[in-house]
């Protein structure tokens, strides 16, 4: 699989790709053996000359005949490959002793040589060298690629090699690029990539914005397989099944909820205020936990909406118990008028007073951090804390009403809700596989927030590993697959794409081109910060150019060589016989991308370009997994 082709190949592989002349030589050689027998049968030769005729005979015919069934076989793999299927038994029999490595398909390792052949084969009209169908079925253990099929078949076609291709997984940690246009392929690699990581036993973590039914139910009958519990499930389009997913469950401190929220921001939101919501958001939070009272989405949504006074007219009054004088009440009016203008008239007097009485009468040493982030919050111009949550409500509102509400923030008494209660954290610990749909087609907006607090979780989740000392392969392999990346990209998946590698986390991004994710980040170079952190690319059709100039960067360049043949000859017009002629042989070379960016465009389904990070590049095909063979 890994051994280097011959350097002579190249050249022997082109001169077989010629019609087989060798053809008529057998029929000479078959006609002289014939003649031969009917001299030695009819007494006419002797049997020591016949033998001498029949030993050159023979081996001219075999040599002719070998060297016709090479060309013919080197011509009918330009014929292709039809796409395949293979089923979960026969990927686990594939498997077997290769339980650290990953499959990446059937095909071959790209070098050099065949470069070279895939550039002749530009020079010519190949479809010329493709042999009958009927031909063709005897030199292949597969069918050929049908005329009707997407894509060319001459690209797996530039060797004969074609089995199982196999990479250690740890060349995976540093994250995979799978890109390529609609029905290319995507699917299938994402499946084969899904049901391995299963098989592995690693915890499984799939976001698939468009909720596909295939690599749903591929993922269930991978788990069934594999002898796994069924995996789990979340759509906000189906409320009532699945689990329900707490993205809010696990934390360390009030800053880590405040900036999972800080995902449901919008992306055009201007950073002062995306500052400040922030801070108010952070201050909710600190000042619940200080209440003994656990963070929520519908309770953080309650306090933007309404405002924080109630919560903190109740952290004071808890904070007046313990530090207060007797009968402090009795002040309530003098202190109120300290406090100044309420910022709504329908503020209550003793609210007024407990902030004036917090912010005059108390030392520093009895200042409560939660009841500060609150007050700075209650202080601040009230025209303006409305236009930043103008902006905020809405997605809040969406996440905290109906009953996906209920499946973000679970009531663990509700008797009536029998559906698990998870959060990442547990699903991590128990070994589970998760697959969250985001419903993106019809409501974007939900599905981007949703990904960005699971991803946010998720980044914090990798953060605690590094620091209790479970980094480097001390912890569980998470395996996260993130399909249309474009749709849910944000800095914590960007984190955990450059940090996460060590804390675990093996990540997965399939998209179609870099132009939608360039979209989605704002700029090009802001596209290339995330691609930048994916060391490993399965680079299926894309006609997209900006997508196939970054697959061709990736893979690099090599020496192309060029041959040019020249002749000419030359007589005068006068009668004098003075003739002369030239002929010149020049072979040169040029450094050219080592897949011709247009061939990107043209790879049939299911068949792609690999680099793996290790430096090593191969061209493959992957069958489609199948609970059974179809007929």
């Amino acid at each position: 699989m890994t051994n280097q082709p011959d350097s002579n190949e190249s050249f022997h592989r082109v001169s077989a790709w010629r019609p087989a002349y060798e053809g008529f030589a057998i029929a000479s050689w078959s006609i002289t053996l014939f003649w031969t027998l009917h001299l030695f049968f009819s007494g006419k030769l002797p049997l020591f000359w016949c033998s001498l005729l029949w030993t050159v005979i023979g081996f001219m015919l075999l040599t002719r005949i070998r060297s016709f069934i090479d060309v013919l076989a080197a011509r009918a793999v330009l014929s292709g490959c039809k796409q395949t299927f293979i089923t979960f038994d026969d990927l686990a029999s594939l498997m077997k002793g290769h339980d650290k490595d990953l499959w990446l398909g059937i095909g071959f390792r790209w070098w050099p040589e065949h470069s070279q052949k895939l550039y002749e084969l530009t020079k010519w009209d190949w479809s010329r060298l493709q042999l009958p169908a009927s031909l063709t079925r005897l030199f292949l253990t597969h069918p050929a690629l049908p005329e009707e099929a997407a894509g060319l078949p001459i690209i797996h076609g530039v060797s004969d090699t074609d089995e199982p291709i196999f990479r250690p997984i740890k060349n995976f940690e540093g994250g995979l690029c799978l890109c390529g246009t609609t029905q290319a392929g995507k699917g299938v690699y994402l499946s084969h990539l899904v049901s391995q990581a299963i098989a592995r036993g690693d915890v499984v973590i799939v976001i698939d914005p468009k909720h596909s039914s295939r690599l749903k139910d591929t993922i269930y009958h991978a788990c069934l397989a594999a002898d796994r519990d069924e995996p789990l499930t979340f759509h906000p389009a189906f409320p009532d099944t699945g689990i329900r997913l707490d993205p809010m469950h696990s934390f360390t401190n009030a800053t880590e909820i405040a900036s999972r929220i800080r995902q449901a921001f919008p992306p055009n939101m201007d950073e002062s205020f995306a500052n400040f919501a922030w801070m108010a958001v952070n201050a909710i939070a600190q000042g619940l936990i200080a209440l003994n009272i656990r963070p929520t989405l519908p309770l953080i949504a309650r306090y933007v909406r309404l405002g924080i006074y109630d919560l903190l007219e109740s952290l004071l009054e808890h904070h007046a118990l313990h530090h207060a004088e007797p009968h402090w009440e009795k002040r309530i009016p003098e202190l109120a008028k300290m406090a100044g203008r309420p910022p709504l008239p329908t503020l209550s007097e003793r609210l007024m007073a407990l902030v004036a009485w917090y912010e005059t009468e108390l030392t520093q040493s009895e200042k409560e951090p939660a009841i500060d982030g609150l007050i700075e919050v209650f202080r601040h111009n009230r025209e303006h804390y409305s236009k930043i949550t103008a902006s905020l409500l809405p997605i809040l509102s969406m996440l905290t009403t109906g009953k996906l509400a209920d499946s973000l923030s679970p009531t663990v008494t509700d008797i009536h809700d029998t559906r698990p209660v998870m959060n990442l954290e547990k699903i991590i610990n128990g070994g589970h596989v998760l697959y969250i749909g985001l419903d993106a087609m019809p409501n974007p907006t939900v599905a981007s927030t949703l990904a960005g607090i699971w991803l946010a979780d998720l980044a914090n989740i990798a953060g605690r590993r590094y620091n209790l000392g479970l980094s480097g392969g001390k912890a569980p392999r998470i395996s996260l697959f993130v399909d249309e990346v474009s749709n849910v990209i944000n800095v914590p998946l960007i984190e955990i794409l450059n940090k996460g590698a060590e804390s675990g986390i093996q990540t997965t991004c399939a998209m179609q081109t870099i132009a939608d994710l360039a979209h989605r980040m704002g700029s090009l170079e802001a596209a290339h910060v995330v691609l930048a952190n994916l060391n490993n690319l399965i680079a299926l059709r894309t006609k997209d150019q900006m997508t196939q100039n970054f697959v061709v960067e990736t893979l690099g360049n090599t020496y192309i060589c060029n041959q040019a043949t020249t002749f000419s000859s030359r007589s005068p017009d006068s009668l004098n016989p003075n003739f002369s002629s030239s002929f010149s042989h020049q072979v040169d070379s040029s450094l050219e991308p080592v897949f011709p960016p247009a061939f990107l465009g043209k790879l049939p389904n299911c068949e792609a370009i690999v680099q793996v990070s290790a430096g090593y590049i191969y061209k493959t095909r992957c069958p489609i997994l199948v609970k059974r063979i179809p007929s």
